[in-house]
């Protein structure tokens, strides 16, 4: 029964998907705002929601800006730099600031504050020189930058944070209080379709990654699993350092063992030093659901079973994404996958691609918890009580209202 629930409740949320654009926004501020008065987090804000929230921050001596990504996902907020740091690093160093992981169409909020007589501008050095009124600026980062050279979504994360970095320095230092917001137009997993011109949820996959980077991607011959990071792994026996596997040029067929339904072994050769290795990725389905066990490790003829440190795993139909690391060991044997990872196992479509990850996100967070401990004690105290009005017991003796009554005598 549990399972139907979350079944009808999984369809439920697909369909709300695919109807709305929901992206990641940001809000930092200088100056005495009234940012701090703001929940710190909050999952989901609609635009009407967005548009109050606006409203509320502005004052005649508050200048808000609103920079705007033309795409904006929650995995770029995840992406690290070479030092390790997040690609926004100006957010990632601003203590007070305010993360809304869930925003529809934070574009249109701006669009309906023309009703409250705002003037929305395009921000640039005048935007608020001899200005009066109800202002928001309005930076369009796509507008502002233009470079052909760019290669990978990386390096436009960084100059977008260069750009957003100078805007804010700018604005602290001409005006006492600013609130920066920065959102996006769409999410990179919303595609509009040109038919209906409306939005749909596009399959999440990590295939349109930069065609010039090294890849780990492993496609069966029959089409019916995928394996894929955005780098190789690495291999790290007794301690030692870890050495990235290589391609191997001599064999590159894919190992495919599906003779039993409910067993699915993918794999394929690498080189470690010259040394030639072969993993095999281990897929059981139980019932509803898939996990990945083990990956087997062939050298020299010996073949060790490598475990994942944490569970990996999906409902059937779904992807299992990681943004890394992702460990497979066994004691004195280390395989680490450092970057993205994706697997899917038992794909039905001819040409494959991954669906949709799964969320990884535990259900049972602390709220649900005391929640669910309040609700034990209040039904064992009305248990306990239903108990004890259940064993009042009445009397099973009474007066015969026909017999002698009592009679007592009293002496004057």
């Amino acid at each position: 029964m549990s399972y139907y629930l979350i079944l009808i409740l999984g369809c439920l949320s697909a369909l709300s998907l695919s109807t709305t654009n929901e992206v990641p926004t940001i809000a930092i501020s200088c100056g005495n705002t009234k940012l701090d008065t703001l929940p710190k987090y909050q999952q989901y804000m609609g635009t009407l929601e967005f548009k109050k929230l606006l409203l509320s921050l502005w004052d005649e001596d508050t200048k808000v800006v609103m920079v705007l990504e033309n795409e904006l996902s929650l995995e770029d907020f995840t992406m690290k730099g070479t030092d390790g740091h997040s690609l926004f690093q100006l957010f990632e160093n601003s203590e007070g600031r305010r993360f809304f992981p869930s925003v529809d169409q934070p574009e249109k909020a701006l669009e309906m504050l023309s009703k409250n007589d705002f003037a929305v501008k395009v921000y640039n050095a005048d935007t608020y020189t001899n200005s009066s009124g109800k202002i928001i600026a309005l930076a369009d980062l796509n507008e502002n930058i233009h470079d052909s050279n760019d290669d990978s979504r990386q390096t436009t994360l960084l100059k977008h944070n260069n750009e957003v970095s100078k805007i804010f320095t700018t604005l602290c230092t001409q005006y006492t209080n600013v609130v920066l917001v920065f959102s996006g137009k769409m999410n990179p997993w919303i595609e509009k379709s040109e038919a209906s011109n409306a939005h749909h949820l596009m399959t999440r996959h990590l295939m349109a990654v930069d065609g010039k980077s090294e890849i780990f991607k492993i496609v069966d011959p029959k089409g019916k699993s995928l394996i894929y990071s955005v780098s190789y792994p690495t291999l790290s026996v007794d301690n030692g350092p870890d050495t990235p596997l290589e391609p191997s040029n001599t064999n590159t067929d894919v190992y495919l063992d599906d003779s039993r339904e409910s067993l699915l072994k993918v794999g394929t050769t690498f080189l470690v030093n010259g040394t030639k290795v072969t993993l095999r990725f281990r897929f059981e389905r139980i019932t509803f659901s898939w996990e990945l066990k083990s990956i087997e490790y062939e050298r020299d003829s010996t073949v060790i079973q490598l475990s994942p440190k944490q569970p990996i795993g999906a409902q059937k139909g779904l992807s299992y994404f990681s943004a890394g690391p992702v460990i497979f060991s066994n004691g004195s044997i280390v395989l680490k996958f450092d970057e993205k990872f994706q697997v899917q196992p038992w794909l039905t479509s001819e040409n494959p691609k991954f669906s949709d990850p799964q969320e990884q996100n535990s259900f049972f967070t602390p709220p649900i918890l005391a929640g669910l401990f309040v609700t034990a004690i209040m039904l064992f105290i009305v248990t306990w009580g239903i108990t004890m009005i259940m064993d009042i017991k009445t009397m099973d003796r009474f007066d015969d209202p026909k017999g002698k009554t009592i009679t007592i005598n009293v002496a004057e």
